[in-house]
């Protein structure tokens, strides 16, 4: 039975049930704890600890000077919700008493802060102002349920950001890990082309929640991509206030997320006057060279990276308004660019087109275009060289705009405003072929508006609602996406080799990125209020996101022009035209979720948050998505030192619109390609050439394409075919490709009864102030993750009764394959030696003989051959298409199992069904202690984390397949991002000025190794996927990575032999092999000046890979077993990483504050 349908009992699933049983059996409405707000509570008494009546309690915020007050109840008691993170002063006042005030308190987003005041008779000594600095603020929240971290202003500034992205900061956290397959932090190597993390990887894995699952928010607003699984946008790290990480979600306030939820808060104006002018920079000459390009004697990539930037802030005052007090701004601007060229080196022709113009060759030495340019024919074109560096920068723009207006004492209202620009053209390559209109970029440029507004209905209710709008337009594309892509080929003389100049456009996709562009739009309104009723805290409220997004993939989309030669160009004379239609890929979905959620404080001790959440995407048909919510904070000795909490929860992803949008696209049938080299260059004797006859109307457009499928029909027919002497018009279906797989959209498809995923977590904890502001918190997390999306194919071949796999199968049964001429090849399978590596002959006693494909022969195939050819038998070699094929042993065994599939006229037939599972168990132990000076002018913050666990999972991602068609359960294995043991240190430490009053921020990170997958790349079980594995007969344990230069391994690699051709497995198991662990010694050293109370200047200087150690990675590369019949080079390269992380490199900065 496949691990989807069913959820194995254990301890944790066992305590999860009963408490659910307990949430429901509660009679109290249902709704909960503010992840983004601040609640402040206590008691007023007297002297005597009686209950002072009529107490009002006031928090003024120190930067706004806004207020608001409430009026304690007759037990003296208090609570303010709703209020913004930042430095507040709260004063208790009485008749009769005197004012107690405590200035200088630092909340952060979700903190329940309690502040007890025993005011005195009103009297002259009554009056009192406590400053409270970092030392006496609470070291823990003793009624907050949730469970999560906070990084405040000073810890973004300070801890070491080599790419000063504010979400990289979620891994210096403990329960994190980066997503499988990452290539972040990686180093590159010149003339190099690795590939990319998978488009939907999505950033990092929280809490061993799918890593292209967590909620990523700015301001409590969406900032999700929903097709890629990434963000949005990214703020400039020096507008970011805090980085709040959720790690178990048990509020009903937020879903969207089986991982976690990061919320980015947004700088907000003061009551004066501040600004920031900074400028960070890097460059090559101070970085190391990455330890590949060493030990190939390469020099390291250029680097120029300038980051200047502002940040202005205040009340916005004019000469008719003053708005201190009232109106407040806080604007970003960061420009970002990495200065980069790249080297053009190609030939133009000298005769051009004049349908289409090139730029002037850049010198006037003249080549013939032939392989013996001695020997010019007159047939041949002149090249001429063109060699220009071109810049190539990756140039960003990024800016945020804050607002916030009081409307009235009950009523303000926040303006928020998001602009991204990001052009990145870098390349690593050496140098390319292609003139400058056809340098392709990736670009991301992203727009938002939103609005929020929160209105105090009396001091227990506040509502807040909000409005955002959003564009996001990524892509990867030319500056003219749309123009006509021409190929010409040519000899390049230098090197007497063909290469292709590439003009006019480019749609090629490569290993990093894919050619096509999008535009999506979102509307998201959002609404929640909360309700104080005794001991309750309520809160509900919905959330409602609609999202368009469009998306065309630009492969061929515009026409591909090819001219084989000069000549041909200089003529006219288009050899090949390719052009795909229906290639748009339009998916809406509208996301609503409405939760209610109580929080009881039941004793001072003790709270409960109990809620539900239901959730609705229409993208796909699932409506069954509801999740209740549980958590327990209890304080057992009552004195605010320790706390235990308990939570558990249901909570569901989010749908991916990129796998929905591939699986539906184009249902009804819009989906065409054409490519002209399919066309026939014969239809028999005496017979027009029809590929040349249409190639040549064809060109008569150029360099124009056709608009859709009847245009080019249309030209089609105007071509004349059939017989010279009596043509008649060429048939409309010439050129046009038949979809016989999933390359294919439209023999995609989802299942029927596709769910959203859904995780069924629970965590169980404890913190701790273990003396003067140390903590100790440690948390165990269960999250399993069921109904994951998964691939399967719905159109494999089907065994008769009788059998137990293809092999058994293809050993009883010879395939008939008729050629043109009316003779028969008859193919018949045996399992010969596991040397063989031809695998197809006349004789299986020698293995020798080549088979016939114009006479009656009798193929024999070993089913044991090492050869990995997947060419299909084929004959009809005269119309220039088709081949007198004999065919690979693969693609023989492929054509034999042909018409047992249910479709026989197409090859696999790809489904998305919700079938898949993850498993979570994970230990955090977190000692911290927040910023405090020391004697003798020293001061220090410190953070370390210790994380071990466990993840297991049945795939990658959401297209997953598996080695068995289906069958999952045998892929269940530890995930690639597991590491069992991780450990993260971020510190400050501030010295006395004989130490030159440096500041110390160092972060260190180390992690044990990951697993790899150990594959094969060929599709021996002929399930139409690539996900086989061999045997392996040795010790699993001795399956580990290798260091470039250790010797060959040998007799690991004679314990590997492959399974026959149609067997349905190997014995290996998924990631069964050990991979590098990680270790990043990054530090930040700063200085700062004083010049009075408001001008401070700090230059710094980041240090990333201190150490310069060579930390190997796969990265998102393939590991594959290479065979028995392995190269040299294939042997000394087998297990080793490929990649790095990056080397030692150094960014230099200073920012001053005014």
């Amino acid at each position: 039975m496949q691990r989807g349908r069913i959820m194995k009992r254990s301890i944790p699933g066992v305590l999860y049930s009963c408490l659910f049983q307990l949430l429901f059996a509660f009679c109290f409405p249902v709704t909960g704890q503010d992840l983004d707000k601040v609640t402040i509570f206590g008691r007023i008494t007297d002297s005597n600890g009686l209950p002072v009546l009529g107490a009002t309690v006031t928090i003024i915020d120190q930067a706004s000077g806004q207020s608001r007050t409430t009026t304690a109840n007759d037990e003296g008691r208090y609570r303010i919700i709703d209020l913004l993170p930042g430095t507040i002063t709260v004063r208790a006042a009485a008749a009769g008493f005197g004012t107690k005030e405590r200035v200088g308190i630092e909340t952060i987003a979700a903190q329940n802060l309690q502040l007890d005041f025993a005011l005195g008779p009103a009297d002259v000594h009554a009056e009192a102002t406590i400053t409270v600095g970092d030392e006496d603020a609470p070291a823990i929240d003793t009624s907050r349920t949730i469970v999560g971290s906070t990084l405040t202003a000073r810890e973004i500034e300070e801890i070491p950001n080599n790419a000063r992205n504010p979400l990289d900061l979620v891994l210096t956290l403990g329960g994190t890990a980066e997503e499988a397959l990452s290539t972040s932090d990686l180093a590159e190597d010149r003339n190099s082309d690795p590939r990319s993390t998978p488009l939907e990887q999505g950033n990092f894995t929280i809490s061993g929640g799918a890593s292209y699952s967590n909620n990523i928010t700015i301001d409590g607003f969406d900032n999700n991509d929903d097709r890629s699984a990434r963000d949005r946008f990214q703020p400039s790290l020096e507008a970011v206030s805090e980085v709040q990480v959720i790690r178990n979600q048990f509020s009903a306030e937020y879903g969207r997320a089986s991982g976690g939820r990061v919320n980015l808060s947004l700088r907000r104006g003061t009551n004066k006057f501040r600004g920031r002018a900074y400028m960070f920079f890097r460059d090559d000459n101070l970085n190391a060279n990455s330890w590949y390009n060493n030990s190939r004697g390469i020099s390291r990539l250029p680097l120029t990276n300038y980051n200047p930037g502002i940040v202005l802030s205040g009340p916005i005052r004019f000469p008719f308004y003053d708005g201190r007090k009232r109106t407040f701004f806080t604007i970003s601007y960061e420009y970002q660019r990495f200065v980069d060229t790249t080297l053009i080196d190609t030939y133009l022709p000298v005769v051009g087109n004049p349908r289409f113009v090139l730029p002037q060759p850049t010198s006037t030495e003249q080549f013939c275009d032939n392989s013996n340019p001695a020997q010019c024919p007159a047939n041949a074109g002149f090249i001429s060289p063109y060699r220009k560096q071109f810049p190539t920068p990756n140039v960003g723009n990024i800016v945020t705009l804050r607002l916030d207006h009081k409307i009235s004492k009950n009523n303000d209202i926040r303006f928020g405003w998001q602009f991204g620009r990001r052009k990145n053209q870098r390349t690593t390559s050496a140098f390319v072929t292609r003139i400058e209109e056809a340098l392709q970029a990736k670009n991301i440029d992203s727009d938002a508006f939103n609005i929020t507004d929160n209105h105090v209905f009396g001091a227990r209710t506040v509502n807040e609602i909000g409005f955002q709008w959003s564009r996001f337009t990524p892509s990867f594309q030319t500056d003219n996406p749309f123009a006509p892509v021409v190929l010409i080929g040519y000899r390049n003389p230098v090197t007497n080799s063909t290469q292709t100049l590439v003009a006019g456009n480019s749609t090629a996709s490569s290993l990093q990125n894919f050619a096509d562009n999008r535009n999506e739009q979102r509307y998201q309104i959002k609404d929640s209020l909360t309700h104080v009723a005794g001991f309750h805290t309520i809160k509900t409220g919905f959330d409602v996101q609609y999202v368009n997004s469009k998306t065309l993939v630009l492969g061929n989309a515009t026409g591909t022009f090819n001219f084989s030669n000069v000549f041909n160009f200089s003529n006219n004379t288009v050899t090949r035209y390719r052009q795909n239609f229906g290639t748009a890929t339009d998916v809406r979905n509208t996301y609503w979720g409405i939760f209610f959620n109580d929080e009881m404080r039941l004793r001072p001790n003790l709270t409960i948050s109990y809620g539900l959440r239901y959730e609705r995407e229409t993208a796909v048909n699932d409506k069954n998505n509801l999740g209740p919510r549980f958590a327990i904070a209890w304080d057992p000795f009552r004195k605010g030192k320790l706390v235990i909490r308990y939570g558990a929860a249901i909570v569901y992803n989010r749908v991916l619109l990129r796998t929905i949008g591939d699986f539906i696209q184009n249902r009804l049938g819009s989906v065409a390609s054409f490519d002209s080299n399919t066309i026939p260059t014969s239809t028999g004797t005496g017979t027009l050439n029809p590929r040349s006859q249409i190639l040549a109307v064809i060109a008569q457009r150029f360099p124009n394409g056709f608009s859709s499928v009847d245009d080019l029909r249309s030209a089609i027919t105007s071509a004349l075919c059939g017989p010279a002497t009596n043509p008649v018009p060429c048939s409309p279906s010439f050129g046009f490709l038949r979809n016989t797989g999933s390359s294919g959209n439209p023999l995609r498809s989802v299942a029927p009864d596709l769910k959203i995923p859904e995780s069924y977590q629970m965590n169980l904890g404890f913190e701790k102030e273990i003396g003067n502001g140390w903590v100790l918190e440690a948390n165990y997390t269960w999250n399993k993750t069921a109904h994951l999306w998964r691939e399967y194919n719905i159109n494999l071949p089907l065994l008769p009764p009788g059998f137990s796999d293809y092999t058994s199968y293809l050993l009883a049964t010879p395939f008939v394959f008729t050629n043109v001429n009316g003779t028969t090849r008859t193919y018949r399978f045996y399992l010969g030696p596991t040397t063989d590596p031809i695998g197809v002959s006349t004789n299986p006693s020698t293995q020798t003989g080549t088979c016939g494909t114009t006479v009656n022969v009798i193929c024999w195939i070993n089913l044991n051959t090492t050869s990995t050819l997947t060419t299909r038998p084929n004959s009809n070699a005269g119309d220039g298409v088709s081949s007198n094929s004999i065919g690979g042993p693969i693609g023989i065994a492929r054509a034999a199992l042909q018409r047992l599939r249910p479709d026989p006229s197409v090859d696999e037939m790809e489904q998305v069904g919700s079938i898949g599972n993850a498993l979570y168990n994970g230990l955090v132990v977190e000692f911290r202690r927040r910023y405090r000076k020391f004697p003798n002018g020293f001061g220090a913050s410190l953070r370390l984390a210790y994380t071990f666990s466990l993840l297991k999972d049945d795939g990658l991602n959401n297209t997953s397949n598996a080695e068995i068609n289906g069958d999952f359960s045998r892929e269940w294995a530890r995930a690639l991002q597991d590491r069992r043991h991780r450990f993260v240190f971020s510190s400050t430490l501030d010295t006395p000025f004989w130490l030159g009053k440096l500041r110390f921020s160092p972060l260190i990170r180390v992690a044990s190794s990951a697993p790899f997958n150990l594959g094969y790349g060929v599709d021996r079980n002929l399930n139409d996927t690539s996900t086989d594995r061999v045997i392996f007969t040795g010790n699993l344990k001795d399956l580990k990575w290798r260091r470039p230069g250790s010797p060959v391994p040998e007799a690991l690699l004679a314990q590997f032999q492959l399974q026959p051709i149609g067997a349905a497995s190997g014995n290996l198991p998924r990631n069964a092999g050990t991979g590098p662990g990680q270790f990043f010694f990054d530090i930040n050293i700063a200085r700062e000046w004083r010049f009075g109370d408001r001008f401070r200047l700090r230059p710094n200087i980041e240090i990333g890979n201190v150490l310069n150690l060579a930390i190997f990675s796969f990265g998102a590369e393939f590991v594959d077993f290479i065979g028995t019949n392995a190269s040299q080079t294939a042997l000394q390269n087998f297990l080793v990483p490929t990649r790095t992380y990056r080397q030692r490199d150094i960014r230099l900065g200073v920012r001053f504050d005014f």
